[in-house]
């Protein structure tokens, strides 16, 4: 055997393997070099939303940080969108309207935080009404809000003609057989935001509606399927005089109505819409009643005798009160025939300045 020969041939290949393990560990060197680490993920580190101006309660500021982030988008939950990081925005119509901010990175990571916008019509349109000597009124737009166009409608709908399109507007006397009149008044401003609203003028003045800003409604006695149910409590509160509370069969003369206004608040007034079917179901004998905290009572107000054959029919009942009660509850004690109760709406009222 040639041993020189083969020691040669093992030298060659012992040389190749190890140029191959160093050009190996050459190429997972270069790899290393050249694989780009994940960048940290975005992070949204403030996010606020400021509160409008008396004069423009349609445009809001909103104020964000974020880190590691390649660019942001804002969603206002009416369509539109900016991609500034604090930007501001008006919304056009009132309503609620969920906002979501997102900050993305150049590797699809993002992250996001949500808010929400309540705009509503009651806390823009105030007019005030004044009894001239001709037994007309004469309602007067009273708000701090920059106009740029009035309409003023006879009844709860904007869709007639407008009885004036300036800041004031005069509805004829009551007449005998009815105390109030529904008078809506849509506002557009200068940015082209849109407002409408309809309050009940009486001869005791304008009625702001105090059920409207928060309450919580009780009963006595609820409907089987529970107050979230179609008929049940929370319906005499929901502002659709198409939906109704309804008990029975079984009902007695100790049912009672309570709602807890959110502060105290003084309340003069009250309406009544009567439900969808039966007359029969009508609440025809009641009192209100007035509690600072839920134990006392005083009385109120308190009538009898009271029907109608019209249904879905909005009654108003004035009383005098000064007292800013927490506590406000409807005794009924007798209903025109039978053993069910019903009612579509019952809202508290004042005619004091909101």
């Amino acid at each position: 055997m040639n041993m020189k020969h083969l020691t040669s041939t093992h030298s060659i290949l012992l040389g190749y393997l190890v140029l191959a393990l160093f050009l190996g560990s050459c190429r997972k060197a270069a790899d290393a070099i050249i694989t780009e680490p994940d960048n940290p993920k975005p992070k949204i580190l403030s996010f606020s939303i400021n509160p409008p101006t008396p004069t423009d309660p349609f445009t809001f500021s909103f104020k964000a940080a974020a880190s590691n982030y390649q660019d942001v988008l804002w969603s206002f939950g009416d369509g539109g969108t900016s991609y500034e990081l604090s930007p501001a925005h008006t919304f056009l119509t009132t309503g609620t309207f969920k906002v979501n901010l997102t900050a993305h990175n150049k590797l699809g990571y993002w992250a996001e935080q949500e808010g929400q916008i309540t705009i509503r019509p009651q806390d823009i349109i105030n007019f005030t009404s004044e009894l001239q000597a001709d037994g007309s009124f004469k309602l007067q737009a009273a708000m701090p809000v920059e106009i740029q166009s009035f309409s003023w409608y006879n009844g709860s709908t904007a869709t007639d003609p407008p009885i004036s399109t300036t800041a004031s507007a005069t509805i004829p006397m009551l007449g005998a057989t009815s105390n109030f009149a529904n008078v809506t008044l849509k506002i557009k401003t200068p940015k082209g935001a849109e407002a409408t609203y309809t309050k009940i003028v009486t001869n005791a003045g304008v009625l702001n509606d105090v059920t409207a800003n928060g309450v919580i409604v009780t009963v006595s006695d609820e409907n089987p399927s529970g107050p979230y149910s179609s008929e049940g409590s929370l319906k005499l509160v929901d502002g659709d005089i198409n939906t109704k509370f309804l008990l029975g069969p079984g009902w007695t003369n100790k049912f009672w109505a309570q709602q807890k206004t959110k502060n105290p608040a003084v309340v003069n007034a009250y309406t009544l819409v009567s439900g969808n079917d039966s007359k029969d179901r009508d609440p025809k004998d009641w009192n209100l009643q007035g509690s600072l905290d839920g134990t006392t009572w005083v009385t109120l107000d308190t009538r009898s005798n009271i029907t109608s054959d019209l249904r879905k029919e909005t009654k108003v009942y004035l009383f005098d009160n000064s007292v800013a009660y927490s506590y406000y509850r409807m005794n009924i004690t007798a209903i025109r025939n039978g053993s069910w109760v019903q009612m579509s709406e019952w809202r508290l009222m004042s005619t004091a300045k909101p």
